[in-house]
């Protein structure tokens, strides 16, 4: 990987071969041993050398761009290298990455396609370069060997993700990104997440042994966030498998102050739900409708009341959930079906209104689809594209205060810095409008729901509920493994507001009701712990 160190001693030409073993080269050593004699002493080359021995990497990067548009071939690729380590030198990451990226387009047989493929994956791995800075990646075809090591898995990792972002339902693209994803190599920064997708593309191909061992894998990582995430998937695949207590056992591992903890309450629910244990059924939900989370988007949690009100033959709950669902979401239907009309086919626009509303928590129009807006909001594809283009606008800022003596780069630099954003505006906008959808259509599904609940509530006959609604956890496609986990960051205590009823906390702090069944005529206390 290419060193960030500088000496600006004047080198001799074999100091490299006196360093120490195992020491890197400084920079620019390497710049002087990867350029060659031709192109160092080759006009605006040989100044911008001079200039970046003298550590002044604008006046390099200005000179360097000139060799860039007045040369070709090699000599072309000998200043494009020098002219994305001295803007990366001079703090300007993602005009570096996007000269990077152009030299690894190049394929291996481009002069520096190793040392630039190792320098995008170092600056990814500081801040987030965003799909569009390293879209070169995506096209390129090489062979095993010819990948430098310390870029192995952000190679591998990034072609795995543009194959299964392609579309998970064509079994094609889980094949191709199969593939790339398991060469990341063991220890790599970017292997924990490869296994989490490989857990993901498992359970999709319904493969739940290898599913259990890559989310295993993805939970011995130092990062929570991806820990967590590959919990909340193991106890998702338990739940397939119908082996509820190792479900609930991992569920029961995600903290309190983590996103994953709602979601995982949420889940839980089905769980016992499905085992039967309607009073801890009703405690996980009791949870989720606090006043605490009334702008996370859960309305499922009133269709699962009411199911589970019937089970115990308890016809006024079932009227109340009913109620409750129809009370807080039928009004957000117009401004939700307005929201989608108006941006659709304007992915950067829309980008902008859930850029707004999270910078924000406010919203001028369509105020009603606020709960849509925040759980789109939190997903992680959202909130990396949003630091993207903050960095991007961040970096085209700097440029403008210290880039004065660009000259005709400056103008290019602007331009990239113009597209870039708008690129990731536009992908991010695009992606969160699709999540909007699906979620609109989930609402859907469940204020029809309501009806055949109705209908089961007048006989009150419950055997057929599971079998006419299908209550996968969260009601999201199985290609939809990622979202509902975003971290919350909640600093303050949880709160629990007062409940018309009983209820008890167990020893592992979750709610159960203990309340009696309704059915056969003669009350009956509902399953509990």
């Amino acid at each position: 990987m290419i060193g960030t160190g500088m000496s600006f001693r004047k080198s001799n030409k074999n100091d490299h071969l006196r360093r120490r073993p195992g020491a890197r080269p400084s920079l620019l050593l390497l710049i002087s041993m990867i350029l060659s004699p031709a192109a160092q002493a080759a006009g605006p080359l040989d100044g911008a050398i001079r200039a970046q021995r003298g550590g002044d990497n604008i006046t390099a990067s200005k000179m360097f761009y000139q060799a860039v548009t007045s040369s070709s071939g090699e000599l072309k690729q000998d200043a494009e290298m020098g002219l994305a380590q001295s803007l990366k030198l001079a703090g300007f990451p993602y005009a570096s990455a996007y000269f990077f990226s152009r030299l690894v387009s190049l394929g291996p047989r481009g002069k520096y396609f190793k040392p630039a493929l190792d320098a995008l994956s170092e600056l990814n791995s500081r801040a987030p370069l965003g799909r569009a800075s390293i879209a070169g990646l995506f096209q390129v075809k090489a062979d095993q060997i010819e990948i430098p090591a310390g870029a192995k898995g952000f190679y591998h990792y990034y072609k795995g993700l543009e194959a299964f972002d392609a579309g998970p339902q064509n079994p094609s693209n889980l094949i191709r990104a199969k593939a790339e994803l398991e060469r990341v190599p063991a220890g790599n920064t970017y292997y924990n997440l490869a296994q989490f997708y490989l857990g993901v593309i498992f359970s999709i191909l319904k493969n739940s042994d290898s599913a259990l061992d890559s989310f295993k894998r993805a939970q011995r990582t130092t990062s929570d966030n991806i820990r967590q995430l590959a919990t909340i998937n193991l106890a998702r695949v338990y739940y397939e498998r119908r082996e509820f207590r190792a479900s609930f056992e991992n569920y029961s591992k995600i903290p309190r102050d983590s996103d994953l903890w709602l979601q995982g309450i949420f889940e839980g629910a089905y769980g016992f739900f499905m085992i039967q244990k309607h009073n801890n059924t009703l405690g996980n939900l009791h949870t989720i409708t606090s006043p605490f989370f009334e702008r996370r988007f859960y309305p499922e949690t009133y269709i699962l009341q009411a199911i589970t009100y019937l089970r115990l033959c308890r016809v006024a709950e079932v009227d109340r959930a009913l109620k409750q669902f129809q009370d807080r979401y039928k009004p957000k239907f117009s401004d939700l079906n307005r929201l989608l009309k108006t941006y659709k086919g304007q992915s950067t626009a829309f980008y902008d209104v859930v850029a707004r509303y999270r910078n924000t928590k406010t919203m001028k129009e369509f105020t009603a689809a606020v709960d849509i807006v925040d759980a789109v909001s939190r997903t992680e594809g959202f909130k990396e594209g949003q630091t993207v283009v903050r960095n991007v606008e961040r970096e085209k800022s700097l440029m403008r205060t210290r880039g004065a003596r660009l000259d005709a780069l400056s103008e290019v630099l602007k331009k990239y810095y113009s597209d870039m954003r708008d690129a990731t505006a536009e992908r991010t906008g695009q992606q969160a409008f699709d999540h909007a959808l699906q979620l609109f259509r989930y609402l859907q599904d469940l204020s029809n729901q309501t009806r055949l609940i109705n209908l089961e509530r007048q006989a009150v006959v419950t055997d057929s509920i599971r079998e006419e609604y299908q209550g996968d956890p969260g009601g999201a496609d199985k290609t939809d493994w990622g979202e509902g986990m975003r971290p919350l960051n909640l600093k303050q205590q949880l709160e629990y507001w007062p409940f018309e009823g009983e209820y008890w906390e167990d020893e592992l702090g979750a709610y159960i009701y203990n309340i009696d069944s309704k059915c056969g005529g003669t009350p009956k206390k509902g399953k509990s712990k």
